[in-house]
């Protein structure tokens, strides 16, 4: 028998429309490449060390850029899934209506620090820099177009969060719902 057995206000969530299954499946797709590429250019600078061979300076260049990239290419997978950095001491607090409303107002904060990067990162990628990174030779302006597509993708999962979900995904236990004493 389940501890905390499903109650009329605590239903499953509904199934995510395709696209966003897929757009989750791809930005974690993203994720997990950029963190795989940033492990083996560390280990192979590591490597490098201990040769009697030149290191080659573009490995910690990428690696470097490879986790800004990884930063923000989660953003949004993350925000979709409210799986990001949050403070859960209102969850223990609040009601059902209140819990609502501050995750609304979150998500609204969440968008409107995205519309704002979004902007700014606009003007980096067509700013028309002329600088290119050191090792490398990639256009500073190119670098920050995986940013770009993150506070994009950032921005439009918390408006989604805040405008068509019925509210946060449910936690597999609140003592403060079901009624139970904490231990």
């Amino acid at each position: 028998m389940p501890d905390n057995p499903p109650s009329p206000g605590n239903k499953p969530p509904a199934p995510r429309p395709a696209v966003v299954r897929r757009l989750e499946a791809a930005e974690l797709a993203v994720g997990v490449a950029l963190l795989a590429l940033i492990l083996v250019l560390i280990l192979l600078q590591a490597t490098q060390r201990h040769l009697p061979v030149q290191g080659w300076v573009w490995t910690g260049e990428l690696a470097r850029l490879g986790l800004v990239w990884l930063t923000f290419s989660l953003a949004g997978y993350l925000v979709g899934r409210d799986e990001h950095i949050t403070l859960k001491v209102v969850d223990l607090l609040l009601g059902d209506r209140g819990l609502r409303a501050v995750w609304i107002l979150a998500n609204l904060v969440v968008a409107a620090v995205g519309v704002l990067l979004t902007l700014e990162a606009v003007e980096l990628v067509f700013g028309g820099s002329p600088q290119s990174t050191p090792a490398l030779r990639i256009p500073v302006s190119a670098t920050y177009v995986i940013p770009l597509v993150g506070v994009v993708l950032m921005s439009l999962r918390a408006l989604a969060n805040a405008a068509l979900l019925p509210g946060p995904p449910q936690r597999e236990h609140r003592p403060a719902q079901t009624g139970e004493a904490t231990r």
